[in-house]
């Protein structure tokens, strides 16, 4: 297929997240190149538009999936990226699967996509309606903590710097222990929040920070399979994966949303509203040992 952009335009939608509305999805294709808008005009037999598009966040890459289409004459799918909701999207690349990787991004900038399917005779359907956004973190694969009850320098996690670091250093959010009641993950101050998300294959398995669910007592038990999810003091979110436990040796995958405040691994503003306003009540589990 050709190069081509598209320009998405909401000149007559009042509502500012609206995407592609009825009457108001106008766009100019360079390939042919002709002018199409919902209200009239050239109108050439038009595939079906694929639905149910979505995202899932990845390091320096976006997958997209949407539901496949099947129609006679079917020749592919037509994948479009752009900066904002509306504006310029430009081709990016076409699949015959309901799948598609965007790679080569740039952690912590949000991309927005839009799918078109298209036929033997050249037919392109009008772009997806779905609102589909992601914004890649980087992560990282097979890291390893130590009990920090026995290897101080070696228990915690900077999720910022991607490194190992004491228990009570100030810029660690997480770290790792191992006392009578078992193995354990604990947030390392009184402004970090952790929650065990449940069992999951790997960090694709989360995409959104859950809105409920975080540990009133700042630690969680450290199970092999499960995901957590961090709310790091500074208001980033991060994921870890939980590979394997053996002896006082942790490994783990790990995902770091470097975009402050933004949608992926980003509660409501609700839960925001409610964190600042918590008293500081609890205590670190390491730090309660030695009461």
């Amino acid at each position: 297929m050709n190069a081509k952009i598209k320009i998405i335009g909401l000149a007559i939608c009042t509502a500012a997240l609206v995407f592609f509305s009825q009457g108001c999805d106008t766009y100019i294709v360079d390939r042919n190149p002709y002018y199409y808008d919902s209200g009239g005009g050239y109108s050439p037999v038009t595939p079906p538009r694929p639905t149910n598009v979505r995202s899932v966040t990845g390091d320096r890459r976006v997958y997209l999936y949407w539901t496949p289409v099947s129609f006679s004459g079917f020749d592919g799918y037509a994948i479009y990226r752009g900066a904002s909701p509306t504006g310029y999207y430009d081709y990016i690349g076409s699949t015959y699967s309901a799948s598609f990787t965007d790679v080569g991004l740039t952690n912590g900038i949000t991309y927005y996509y839009a799918v078109a399917t298209y036929d033997i005779y050249g037919n392109e359907s009008e772009l997806s309606r779905d609102i589909v956004h992601d914004t890649p973190r980087p992560e990282g694969h097979s890291y390893y903590l130590w009990a920090s009850e026995y290897y101080y320098y070696d228990g915690g996690f900077d999720f910022s710097r991607a490194g190992v670091v004491p228990w009570d250093h100030p810029s660690c959010d997480v770290f790792f222990g191992h006392d009578d009641l078992g193995y354990y993950l604990c947030a390392a101050n009184n402004y970090t929040d952790i929650m065990d998300y449940g069992p999951a294959v790997n960090l694709h398995a989360i995409d959104v920070a859950p809105e409920y669910g975080w540990s009133a007592t700042a630690d969680v038990d450290a199970i092999v399979g499960h995901i957590y999810v961090i709310w790091t003091a500074d208001n980033h979110f991060a994921a870890l994966h939980i590979r394997d436990i053996s002896g006082d040796r942790m490994v783990f995958d790990w995902a770091y949303q470097t975009a402050q405040g933004n949608p992926e691994l980003r509660p409501s503003r609700a839960i925001i509203e409610r964190r600042e306003n918590r008293p500081i009540t609890r205590g670190l589990r390491l730090a309660s040992q030695g009461e």
